[in-house]
C-alpha cells in the first residue's frame, strides 16, 4: 500500500475519556483524518486524567497523549445554536461520526441517528454507550469498571477470597470495547462501498463485557453447575494458582493441553516421579489430590530465582509467564519487537513513547506519529475548510462560540 490505508476518511469524533477516542486514535494512525471537537472550557476531561489522586505521578498528560495522537483539535460551544451550526457543517464533509455521549444527550442537541440519518444518509454514525440503547439502564451513566467489569461477572471471578486490593487498570474496559467499536466502524464503511449508504454502528461497555467473560455467562445460560470458590492451597487445578520463586517473582502457568504437557511438566520442575505417581496420573484423579500437588510444586519454585525457570520452562515448552511490572512491560523484548511502541517528539515533552494499537497490517503505510493536540490548536484551519473567513473565525472567538490556542 502506497497511501495510509485510511487516507480520505474524515472523521469528527465528539467524546471525551477513553472508550470512543481510542477507537479515533486508531483510525487516526491509519490515516483518518480525525477532527477531535472539545468543548472550549477544558476541553476532554482526559486532559486532566493524570492529576487524579492515585494514578501515577506526572506533569505529563500521559493518558491524553495515549488516545489522541494524530488528531486535530477544534473547540466549539455545541450547546449555542452557532455552534451546533458548525457542527453540522463539518458533519456534512464527514465520513463517520464517533461518540460516547448518552443517547438523550444527542437527542437534546439534534444529533440522534434519525435525524442524522435522514441529513447525511452516506454517514456512518457510531457510538460508544455504557448500557447499549435499550433496556432499563440505557440512559444511565456507563463506565469500564462498573459496566464492563462489575456488570459482566468477570470481576466476581478474580476477586480474590481475601477481597479486593485495588482497582482495575484505567481504560481495561474502554480499550477493548474500543476495538469492538472499530471492527464495527471498518465494516460498516465497507457496507457503504457496496450499498452507498451510511448506517447506525452501536457497541457498549455492558455487551462487549459479556462477550469477553463469554465462556463463563454461556455456562450459566445453560444452566451450567458452578462449583463454589476454593482458596488457593485447595483449588481445583493446580495450573489455575500462582508461584512464588525464591527471589519472590510471582509466576503464573497456562497448562491447557494437560494430557501433552503433563509428561513434561515433572521433569521441567525436576520431580519427573510425579507423572506416574498414582496420586496425579490423570486429570480426574489429579483433581481429587491438587492440594498436595500445589504444596509440592510451591516447594520446587522456591528452590530458585525466576531467571533458572525462565530457562527452565522455555526447556521443557511450558506455557508460562512472570507477573510483569510495569517497567519490565516497557523494557519487554518481545513487546520492542512487536512493534508495539510508537516514538514521536513532543514540542513541551520531549521525545514521548506511547503504545502502538495492537492491529498490525503487511505493507500499510504508518507515517511518523503527530503529538496531540492543544485545545483548539486546529480551529482555524478547520473552519477554513467549511467556508469560514479569518473575519468570521475571528468574531466567532469573540462571542466565545470557538476557541483557539495560540499554537
Amino acid at each position: 500500500m502506497s497511501e495510509p490505508l485510511l487516507q480520505g476518511i474524515r472523521v469528527v469524533e465528539a467524546a471525551m475519556v477513553m472508550m470512543a477516542p481510542s477507537v479515533c486514535s486508531i483510525l487516526a494512525d491509519m490515516g483518518a483524518e480525525v477532527i477531535k471537537v472539545e468543548p472550549p472550557e477544558g476541553g476532554d476531561t482526559l486532559r486532566h486524567f493524570h492529576k487524579l489522586k492515585g494514578m501515577p505521578e506526572s506533569d505529563i498528560p500521559y493518558p491524553f497523549l495515549q488516545l489522541n495522537r494524530n488528531k486535530k483539535s477544534i473547540a466549539i460551544d455545541l450547546k449555542s445554536d452557532e455552534g451546533l451550526e458548525i457542527f453540522h457543517k463539518l458533519l456534512a464533509t464527514a465520513d463517520v461520526f464517533v461518540s460516547n455521549v448518552r443517547p438523550q444527550a444527542l437527542k437534546k442537541l439534534g444529533l440522534d441517528y434519525a435525524t442524522i440519518k435522514e441529513k447525511y444518509p452516506r454517514l456512518i454514525y457510531a457510538t460508544g454507550l455504557g448500557f447499549g440503547k435499550k433496556g432499563p439502564d440505557a440512559d444511565r451513566p456507563g463506565y469500564d469498571a462498573t459496566t464492563y467489569w462489575a456488570r459482566s461477572g468477570m470481576e466476581s471471578t478474580v476477586f480474590p477470597l481475601e477481597g479486593w486490593l485495588g482497582p482495575t487498570p484505567p481504560g481495561s474496559g474502554d480499550l477493548p470495547t474500543g476495538l469492538a467499536m472499530f471492527g464495527g466502524i471498518m465494516t460498516a464503511l465497507f457496507n457503504r462501498e457496496r450499498t452507498g449508504k451510511g448506517t447506525d454502528v452501536t457497541v457498549s461497555l455492558m455487551a462487549t463485557g459479556a462477550w469477553a467473560n463469554s465462556a463463563l455467562v454461556q455456562a450459566q445460560l445453560v444452566n451450567a453447575e458452578f462449583l463454589e470458590r476454593r482458596p488457593r492451597e485447595n483449588a481445583y487445578n493446580f495450573i489455575g494458582v500462582y508461584y512464588k520463586t525464591k527471589d519472590e517473582r510471582v509466576l503464573k502457568l497456562a497448562i491447557v493441553n494437560i494430557e501433552q504437557i503433563w509428561p513434561r511438566f515433572g521433569p521441567a520442575i525436576s520431580r519427573p516421579e510425579i507423572t506416574d505417581d498414582p496420586r496425579w496420573a490423570t486429570t480426574e484423579i489429579r483433581a481429587d489430590h491438587t492440594a498436595a500437588l500445589i504444596a509440592l510444586i510451591d516447594e520446587e519454585f522456591a528452590k530458585h530465582d525466576w531467571e533458572y525457570w525462565k530457562e527452565r520452562l522455555t526447556e521443557y515448552d511450558i506455557p508460562y509467564s512472570q507477573i510483569s511490572s510495569y517497567e519490565e512491560v516497557a523494557e519487554d523484548p518481545q513487546y520492542l519487537g512487536n512493534d508495539t511502541f510508537v516514538s514521536y517528539d513532543h514540542p513541551q515533552h520531549g521525545p514521548i513513547t506511547s503504545v502502538n494499537h495492537p492491529i498490525l497490517m503487511d505493507g500499510a503505510k504508518r507515517d511518523m506519529p503527530i503529538p496531540p493536540p492543544e485545545l483548539g490548536q486546529h480551529t482555524e484551519e478547520i473552519l477554513s475548510t467549511i467556508d469560514y473567513d479569518k473575519d468570521a473565525i475571528d468574531a466567532l472567538v469573540d462571542r466565545g462560540i470557538v476557541s483557539r490556542s495560540e499554537q
